[in-house]
């Protein structure tokens, strides 16, 4: 092997450098959204406060499953806007941590979710709105 003129080989730089990307890519949520779609039918990803996903319908039937789905959990709507590309929805838990959902047509008739509640992010309760939705999609 060559070494360099401190002595140390660039192998023996390696592990160092790949903990710096590593560490980068998990810090900046590149990495977390790599992994989701990479992985595509494992399901919603939640970064940065926000659940994520796509799902294989247009945005009405979306728009309708969230409406039917609001309605199961008792969250009253706040507000609704919509059309056939694109759809936000806002609503409000008991305790007062509010809800946004938007929605965003996709190539091939699918749509972009992103639920997020409160201005932090509560992944509970946003998985929980997702499930509901997923659940009226059936």
């Amino acid at each position: 092997m060559r070494s360099n003129v401190s002595g140390r080989t660039w192998c023996s730089k390696l592990p160092g450098v790949l903990l710096c990307v590593a560490l980068a890519l998990g810090s900046s949520g590149c990495l977390a959204l790599a992994v989701g779609a990479a992985g595509g039918a494992a399901g919603a990803v939640y970064v940065t406060g926000k659940l994520k996903d796509e799902l294989n319908h247009e945005v009405p039937v979306v728009h309708k499953a969230t409406f039917a789905a609001l309605g199961e959990l008792e969250l009253k709507i706040l507000e609704d806007k919509g059309d056939k590309l694109s759809a936000h929805v806002e609503s409000e838990f008991a305790d007062g941590e509010y809800v946004w959902i938007d929605l965003a047509s996709l190539p091939e008739s699918r749509t972009a979710l992103t639920i997020r509640v409160s201005v932090t992010g509560n992944e509970l309760r946003a998985r929980k709105i997702h499930e509901a939705i997923k659940r009226h999609l059936s």
